[in-house]
């Protein structure tokens, strides 16, 4: 009697194990893919910024009009760029430029997420001056330290640093690279200089 008993729920589990499996032949379980593009979308965020700031003129307007291009151009791709709110703040003092524009954008993991990107230009008091004849004409240069410095915050990836490479793009500044993201100048008085990516550098010279 026992082992007819253990027969029987020997063949209960099996029947059961046969009803489980055929059930799941007959609804397959498949994942579900969700392709997040947010990577490229802060890094074109990025670019946004550096674009506005280059062009000399960077308005809430302008970036939004940045955006609508890129938006425009990945038409076949879209990137999920949805910049909700956006500011541009200039911080201005006797010694320094400073410039944060923040996105704030959809992502997949939040409704809510910002991208950031702040640039600083700090100048350090004039060590002297020289004089430098360029043009035909005679000028006296300030000799300054300069630090300047781009810094990228995103919910994907962070750049806390970067020393971009600056120039005077008329020749008459002298500009040589001491160390990470400091500058030795000599400029006649406040002064503009760019970055390599277009980006006006204001040099504030102070005693």
């Amino acid at each position: 009697m026992r082992r007819r008993r253990g027969q029987l729920a020997l063949l209960g589990v099996i029947v059961l194990s046969v009803t489980l499996l055929a059930l799941a032949s007959m609804v397959p379980v498949e994942p579900i893919y969700a392709y997040e593009r947010g990577h490229m979308q802060c890094a074109q965020l990025v670019h946004v910024a550096r674009a506005c700031l280059a062009s000399g003129r960077c308005t809430n307007e302008t970036l939004q009009e940045l955006v609508s291009r890129v938006l425009a151009v990945n038409a076949t791709e879209p990137m999920l760029m949805y910049p909700v709110l956006q500011y541009t703040r200039y911080e201005v003092s006797s010694w320094s430029v400073a410039n944060r524009t923040v996105f704030t954008i959809k992502t997949l993991r939040a409704s809510s997420e910002s991208v950031e990107v702040y640039v600083l230009a700090a100048s350090y008091p004039y060590s002297g001056k020289y004089r430098k004849f360029w043009l035909g004409k005679e000028w006296t240069l300030y000799n300054l330290t300069l630090w300047y410095m781009h810094s990228y915050a995103s919910p994907f990836f962070n750049v806390p640093q970067l020393c971009p490479r600056i120039y005077d793009p008329s020749g008459l500044a002298d500009v040589k690279p001491l160390e990470q993201c400091l500058w030795r100048v000599g400029v006649p008085g406040n002064y503009t200089l760019r970055d390599e990516f277009g980006i006006p550098v204001r040099v504030v010279v102070r005693g």
